[in-house]
């Protein structure tokens, strides 16, 4: 206990440290140092090693060394993508990275839990250290998940799945001669496959506890946690709820050749583990055949004033019906919404996947009807499509957002 300590110069009491214990809560740090069960460190060497510069353990402890910025402008590297187009994204605007991807797999090998990557963790290593040496700020962040990917293994816990992951970001992501401290968070993706009878067409309950478990066990340890869900996982349009990811879109779309919907799916992390759980909701208004494509291109919606109208309603909040939580009003802060887009490759999917230039999404950010309309920000799928249809969507939202300055 506190009574327990000395005081002097040199203690837990002394402005030295008060001031570095200062710093680590605002930092978000706290719970890395003190709430996890770590032993209160109170002989000089540990004071100075607060006070001062974090050592290569501790920074890989918390993980989130780089804080979110206040506009996001946010990009998913394409499939296992590391090269260059990655810097040119982030000197065009991007300031958040989210790479892809990884899995979280039962090893064939010891059957212990394994993060499976198809990332060149070195390249990402290296681009890091090239983003650094530009002074560019940078937050990178791994998926778990994606499109026809296997969903997390529910044979081990969250917070099982948290230690493992943890470890192998401190262990394996991490390149230390590159000065890469290893990923500063996660990103949610968990979706569908495009076998109509593959397993992964259900996101279980077991799974959804998992992500949230893991989710809570990241944020305490101070880790950055985002999701990716597609619209229909988390729409406003619906007061549904589903774990089944095969339902027809909401929108009365006559085409019927993606019936890969879910109904708010992921509205059961927020109303289980609590929207503070989750630093950023990337919204996937490009999910085939949306309600926002339907919206925009069918009913002749104003891209701004749909998304206005979207962000405002995800803030107030809208009722959903689980079967065993009971009927709640989920609900996500303006400040966390990331509106997600397609660039050029959209505009080759005949209508299927919506397609909006940044030009026609700027007032929704720069003259939003209220404050609680405006989203955090934007992001795109995918970095390495930028210039596909001579589409560069991250310069057209950093014409407006000013993420980054010539």
């Amino acid at each position: 206990s506190l009574g327990d300590i000395p005081s002097g110069e040199d203690t837990m009491l002394s402005p030295r440290f008060l001031t570095s214990l200062l710093a680590l809560i605002l930092a978000g740090h706290w719970h890395s140092h003190f709430a996890e069960g770590h032993q209160v460190l109170s002989s000089k060497a540990a004071l100075d090693r607060m006070a001062g510069d974090e050592t290569q353990e501790q920074k890989q402890l918390h993980g989130a060394s780089n804080a979110l910025p206040e506009k996001v402008l946010l990009g998913y590297a394409n499939w296992c993508e590391c090269d260059n187009k990655i810097v040119e994204a982030v000197e065009n605007g991007v300031n958040v990275v989210v790479w892809f991807n990884t899995n979280l797999k039962k090893s064939e090998k010891d059957s212990k839990p394994f993060v499976e990557s198809c990332t060149d963790l070195k390249c990402v290593g290296k681009v890091a250290q090239t983003l650094r040496v530009k002074q560019l700020h940078t937050v990178h962040l791994m998926s778990i998940g994606g499109w026809n990917s296997p969903h997390p293994n529910t044979e081990f816990s969250g917070s099982e799945w948290f230690e493992a992951w943890n470890k192998w970001n401190r262990e394996t992501a991490a390149q230390p001669e590159y000065g890469f401290n290893g990923f500063d968070g996660i990103d949610w993706d968990i979706e569908g496959n495009d076998n109509a009878t593959s397993p992964f067409n259900k996101i279980s309950l077991e799974t959804m506890d998992l992500v949230g478990e893991m989710s809570q066990a990241a944020k305490r340890t101070g880790y950055i946690v985002a999701m990716a869900p597609a619209q229909s996982y988390l729409t406003v349009a619906s007061k549904d709820y589903s774990l089944e990811l095969t339902h027809q879109p909401v929108a009365q779309w006559q085409q019927l050749d993606f019936p890969y919907h879910g109904r708010n799916t992921y509205a059961y992390l927020l109303a289980k583990y609590g929207s503070q759980t989750f630093d950023l909701v990337t919204v996937q208004l490009y999910e085939g055949w949306s309600t926002a494509n339907y919206n925009i291109t069918q009913l002749d919606q104003r891209p701004s004033s749909y998304v206005s109208k979207l962000v405002s309603k995800m803030h107030t909040g809208w009722e959903v019906a689980f079967p065993r939580l009971g009927s709640q009003l989920v609900s996500v802060e303006n400040t966390k919404v990331i509106i997600g887009l397609a660039n050029g490759w959209a505009k080759e999917s005949s209508g299927k996947f919506l397609f909006v230039g940044g030009q026609d999404l700027r007032k929704a950010y720069t003259q939003p009807p209220s404050e609680s309309a405006k989203p955090r920000g934007f992001g795109f799928w995918n970095i390495g499509d930028e210039g596909k249809s001579d589409i560069f969507l991250t310069k057209q939202l950093n014409s407006f957002l000013n993420t980054r300055s010539d």
